[in-house]
């Protein structure tokens, strides 16, 4: 786990240092009290979730234009199944898992 990248995404505006582990984390700021290490390990599942979101949405914005009604296309429903797969994918994602593949 990587908490300077929680810590970047989450707490941007908080004034804090971090190296590789929780207990190096040196918390300054005097208006929210050092979150803990579970709360942190919660949001780097939060920013993975995120991250997957963000490239999901990348891939179908990049098929954007083979849904069109008049893209010529011989595997059309190819495409149309790739992009159904890819909103889909969300609720069936787990760590580690590839995206949907793109037709040929």
């Amino acid at each position: 786990m990587d908490y300077s990248k929680i810590l970047m995404r989450y707490y941007i505006d908080k004034e804090w240092t971090c190296s590789d582990t929780y207990d190096t984390l040196l918390w300054y700021d005097d208006t929210l009290a050092k979150p803990t290490q579970e709360h942190l390990e919660s949001l780097w599942g939060d920013l993975k979730k995120d991250n997957m979101r963000q490239e999901r949405n990348r891939l179908l914005q990049e098929s954007d234009y083979r849904a069109l009604p008049d893209f010529p296309s011989a595997n059309k429903e190819a495409w149309l199944s790739y992009r159904q797969a890819l909103r889909d994918f969300p609720t069936v994602w787990t760590e580690g898992m590839a995206f949907p593949q793109k037709p040929e």
